[in-house]
């Protein structure tokens, strides 16, 4: 080849490498984008009730959840990922008006994705705003159906309460209760689970009153008590106390509204029966007047149930670390929530280490398929289409002898009662 036809050929040549240097150079910020991994400190929030009606769980719930982040931190370092995630925890007094100052709060921080909050009425104040806002909430515990809303920005650890009705009611009627006065929280939470348990406890044949709804900001029951002991009465009168029951759905407040039924010598002379917001609360057992009630009515609850049961029959391992932590943390046995708040912090962490991103919306994106395929303290943690728990069996918890006691299983897919 002449010298000429060297130069030419070179100067081709030349040309391509920079254009292609150029193609390179000139798309280099969304390759960079996509293909580089996070690193340092990824902040995520948590709302919980730390002081008010549910700061027994809320403060449950909050060390389940710092529990998740150091777990999920050893996670990244034993993989060698070069971030940790850090929470930002937030008291929301369960008030859906803090809940809300709450999140906008975190919002400004630049924090989008939240554990929380715990209850439905708090949740229902804040999605507007998180769905506006683009922003992730992962609940423990809220369970109103109201809120099973498909494509919102809500997720929860926990079937809807239409679940958990139908096993309230085929536990009431497996007790032998043919009449049921029930008295809820006016609220979206206890409404909806109200709604839920009257309808199915009707559709299995029972008699429903039109009840009591109460409103929480009060702690004085004397007027609702003696309008529930007159109520209760009538239906003792006529159908004998053996087939009469109350159905209490409210929160920590139930100790206040105990100590005020105890005045009416009828109120203690039937069943009562409670959700899993009550559950182990132990407030019952440590007040003797609460104890006293509880133990005569053979107040007897529901929880949605942990799998602590592999597919294999083997123990559930991390559902017995997570219990075996928490129960020595917290100085007893917690409810079952702070093992869907251990959870929650996976799921979000899960998530981020999948899309290698914080942003909200490829964190949905991937979000429901992230918890099909994990397996955490509550065992599956399979989603229906609205973002929340797809199933869950429940137990059947009681006070007797001066404690809570596991009492049985209610197994949703044959509708059945097993009693221990």
């Amino acid at each position: 080849m002449s010298s000429a036809g060297k130069i030419i050929v070179i100067a081709i040549l030349s040309i391509i490498i920079v254009i292609g240097l150029g193609y390179v150079i000139g798309g280099s910020d969304t390759e960079v984008s996509e293909s580089t991994e996070l690193s340092g400190v990824i902040d995520i929030g948590l709302i919980l009730p730390l002081s008010g009606d549910l700061a027994t769980h809320g403060l449950e719930n909050l060390e389940g959840s710092k529990f998740g982040v150091i777990e999920f931190n050893k996670h990244l370092e034993e993989i060698g990922a070069p971030w940790v995630l850090k929470m930002t925890s937030e008291d929301s007094a369960t008030s859906p008006v803090i809940a809300l100052e709450k999140l906008t709060a975190l919002n400004a921080k630049g924090i989008k994705m939240i554990v929380g909050p715990e209850t439905s009425s708090n949740i229902r104040n804040m999605k507007g705003y998180s769905d506006a806002n683009n922003m992730l909430l992962v609940s423990c515990c809220s369970s109103a159906p109201s809120l099973a809303i498909p494509n919102d920005s809500v997720y929860r650890l926990v079937p809807d309460d239409s679940n958990q009705g139908t096993a309230l009611s085929k536990l009431i009627q497996h007790e032998g209760i043919e009449v049921l006065v029930p008295i809820w929280r006016a609220d979206t939470w206890g409404d909806g689970l109200s709604a839920a348990t009257t309808s199915s406890f009707v559709q299995r044949g029972g008699i429903i009153d039109d009840g009591i709804r109460y409103f929480p900001e009060s702690p004085e029951f004397s007027v609702s008590t003696s309008i529930l002991a007159e109520k209760v009465q009538g239906y003792v009168d006529e159908y004998g106390k053996d087939k009469v029951g109350v159905l209490f759905l409210g929160f920590a407040e139930i100790l206040q509204f105990i100590q005020s039924a105890s005045e009416h010598d009828i109120l203690d002379k039937v069943r009562w029966f409670g959700p899993g917001a009550n559950t182990k609360e132990h407030k019952l057992i440590d007040d003797p007047i609460g104890l006293e009630f509880s133990t005569n009515v053979q107040f007897t609850t529901v929880q949605f149930a942990a799998s602590k049961i592999t597919d294999t029959g083997a123990v559930n391992p991390i559902y017995e670390k997570v219990q075996d932590h928490l129960t020595e943390t917290l100085g007893t046995e917690p409810n079952s929530f702070v093992l869907s708040s251990y959870d929650a912090v996976w799921i979000i962490g899960l998530s981020i280490l999948e899309t290698q991103s914080t942003d909200v919306t490829k964190i949905k994106a991937v979000i429901s398929d992230i918890a099909e395929n994990y397996s955490g303290a509550i065992g599956p943690t399979i989603l229906n289409e609205a973002g929340d728990l797809a199933q869950a069996d429940y137990e059947i918890w009681g006070i007797r002898d001066g404690e809570w006691k596991l009492l049985g299983l209610y197994t949703q897919s044959t509708d059945s009662i097993s009693l221990i």
